[in-house]
């Protein structure tokens, strides 16, 4: 092997270290930041008050609710509601930056955190009071998995063109 290509065949090497490199170091984040444990998954909350604002932006839409205060107090609590997901699939379940704004009076059920904290997150529903819309998120609830059957006992997939 001549040496130009013997450097040639080094320098593809470390090319591809390289990109190894830092793939496995773009991953690092998005591993930790997948974490939901923070969510008490087993309880929902029910929440009614007025929305502050729509955080519509990646990687989680963020919905800011102020609480309607409980008697005695002078105003409500800021509540933080992380939704499960991005402005992309919630696009596609008819969702707009715009579908709550501002002032609009709301009933959110979510996923409560576990410290007590007024926040939450695994959004599962919105109510529009005003109007009575309702916008989901398409999350499944923590103890269903859409399954009609556990895997091992479903009924083996026919191919659409074995008729």
């Amino acid at each position: 092997m001549s040496p130009i290509k013997r450097g040639f065949f080094d320098m593809q090497r470390l090319f591809w270290f390289a990109v190894l490199a830092m793939g496995l170091q773009a991953a690092w984040p998005a591993s930790a930041h997948h974490s939901f444990a923070m969510f008490d998954r087993a309880k929902v909350a029910t929440l009614t008050g007025t929305v502050e604002e729509l955080q519509w932006a990646a990687p989680h839409v963020l919905l800011l609710v102020v609480e309607d205060p409980k008697p005695g107090q002078a105003a409500g609590t800021l509540w933080s509601i992380e939704m499960s997901t991005g402005p992309g699939p919630l696009s596609r379940l008819g969702w707009t930056k715009r579908s709550v704004v501002p002032g609009d009076r709301v009933t959110v059920e979510f996923s409560p955190l576990r410290s007590g904290e007024p926040g939450g997150g695994s959004f599962k529903k919105l109510t529009i009071l005003k109007t009575g819309v309702v916008l989901l998120t398409g999350a499944p609830p923590a103890d269903m998995d859409d399954l009609p059957q556990p895997p091992a006992e479903a009924p083996p997939a026919t191919s659409p063109t074995a008729r």
